[in-house]
C-alpha cells in the first residue's frame, strides 16, 4: 500500500518526541492538547491531561472549538494554531517519528502588561516600607 500525502487530521501537541509539533517550552507538558480537523471542518483542541491547562481566549477548557482569530494558549505559551493548520507536519510515511518544528512564533503580547504588575508591585511593596517600617526603625531620639 502506497503511502499518501493527505494531511492527519488530528496532531498532537507537546514537548514530548511522540508529538506532530513539538514545542520546546517549560509551560508546554509533554503530551499537552490534541489539535483536530472535525468533518465540518471545524478544529476543535482538546487537553490530554496537561500540567498547566490548555486555553481559548484566557478560558481554561478541556475541549472547545477554535474560530478564526482565537487565542489558544498551552500553559503560558501562545500557539499559533492557525499557522500550524496551514503548514501541518508532513505525514511520516510510516516511519513512526515526530516531524519537529523549530520555528513556531511566541507571541510576546503580554510581556508589556506582565511588566506593568511587576512594576506596580514593587512600588507598593515600597510603599509599604516607607509608610510602616521606616517610622518603627528610625524613630527619633
Amino acid at each position: 500500500m502506497a503511502a499518501t500525502s493527505i494531511p492527519k487530521r488530528t496532531l498532537l501537541l507537546g514537548r514530548s518526541s511522540e508529538c506532530d509539533v513539538i514545542l520546546n517550552h517549560p509551560e508546554v507538558s509533554g503530551r499537552h492538547a490534541l489539535l483536530t480537523i472535525l468533518p465540518d471542518g471545524k478544529v476543535e483542541v482538546r487537553d490530554v491531561g496537561s500540567t498547566n491547562g490548555t486555553f481559548i481566549n484566557g478560558q481554561r477548557v478541556m475541549t472547545g472549538i477554535l474560530q478564526t482569530g482565537d487565542k489558544l494558549t498551552l500553559g503560558t505559551y501562545a500557539v499559533d494554531w492557525e499557522e500550524i493548520l496551514k503548514n501541518p507536519p508532513p505525514p511520516t510515511s510510516g516511519s513512526g517519528s515526530a516531524t519537529r518544528i523549530t520555528r513556531i512564533r511566541y507571541s510576546s503580547k503580554g510581556l508589556p502588561q506582565t511588566f506593568l504588575w511587576v512594576a506596580v508591585a514593587i512600588l507598593v511593596v515600597l510603599g509599604i516600607l516607607w509608610f510602616f517600617v521606616r517610622p518603627w526603625v528610625f524613630q527619633p531620639k
